[in-house]
């Protein structure tokens, strides 16, 4: 095996197409297993550019649909399966950022969460404890959670722009909880709309495993 990452992205993409999920799945631990990637490489050089390759024509997608539904579900059984090797890494981060809690969560009409299901794991390899809330979390219900949790850290996952419009909502009613969380963005719907955290009152914006990191370090200083 090669761990070009490009040449595993394909071998991996060649067995989703097929809808091989059990060819996909072990392809991807053998990949963990003998170095030749890490959690981020795999997460960020093969199985995120796998789910952008997903193209279904738009005259078709009434009827096709299902394509990309299962093989979605075959990318999120990977991460699933993934789960021994985060756990890893998580035991070396030791006591890093213990007792520090990030909740992960997509608004309400937001159904594209494998971005932050991936992101999860990232935090989860830092030290965090980690809350998952997962997709189209109603406001009310997005509240209720922090408010109940009390999180540090609030991370907000968007892919479709339309749901740009409830950040400026959601990021100021966090930040009237007491305590007030710190606000993360992230979500291919602000590198699309060029749009910054600031024009949301967020925090910054977390879109990679190196972010992530840099955040941990910064916790830690």
């Amino acid at each position: 095996m090669s761990n070009n990452p490009e040449t595993m992205r394909d071998a991996y993409v060649a067995k989703l197409e097929q809808f091989d999920k059990d060819g996909a799945v072990q392809y991807a631990l053998s990949l963990l297993e003998s170095g030749e990637a890490s959690i981020p490489v795999l997460y960020e050089q093969v199985l995120a550019p796998a789910l952008n390759r997903i193209e279904i024509p738009r005259c078709d997608e009434d009827c096709m649909i299902w394509r990309e539904h299962m093989m979605s579900h075959i990318v999120r059984t990977t991460i699933e399966a993934a789960h021994p090797y985060v756990q890893k890494e998580r035991e070396k981060a030791g006591d890093a950022n213990m007792g520090l809690l990030v909740m992960l969560v997509c608004p309400q009409e937001e159904y594209h969460e494998m971005g932050m299901r991936m992101g999860s794991d990232f935090f989860a390899m830092e030290g965090y404890q980690v809350a998952y809330i997962g997709c189209n979390t109603p406001r009310d219900t997005l509240l209720d959670a922090a408010k109940t949790l009390k999180p540090q850290i609030v991370s907000i996952g968007v892919t479709n722009y339309l749901n740009l419009a409830q950040l400026p909502f959601l990021v100021g009613a966090l930040k009237a909880l007491s305590p007030a969380p710190a606000v993360y963005l992230s979500g291919s719907a602000l590198e699309h709309t060029g749009k910054q955290a600031e024009d949301f009152g967020a925090d910054g914006i977390l879109t990679t495993y190196a972010s992530i990191k840099a955040l941990s370090e910064g916790q830690k200083a």
